[in-house]
């Protein structure tokens, strides 16, 4: 999740230029980009209130 988190963000790879690097379909880029963004915001929602003031 990290690794296809990364590529997205860091190396600015499309979903389908990240599912042909790791042999992955379409569809699991979709869903591990998903799902990291979920913990994230889970995770970092204790802390919005800073970025708000």
């Amino acid at each position: 999740m990290r690794q296809v988190f990364e590529l997205s963000r860091k190396q600015d790879l499309s979903y389908q230029e990240i599912a042909d690097q790791l042999a992955i379909s379409e569809k699991t880029v979709k869903t591990q980009i998903h799902n990291a963004l979920k913990i994230l915001r889970k995770k970092l929602h204790p802390y919005t209130h800073f970025f708000l003031f």
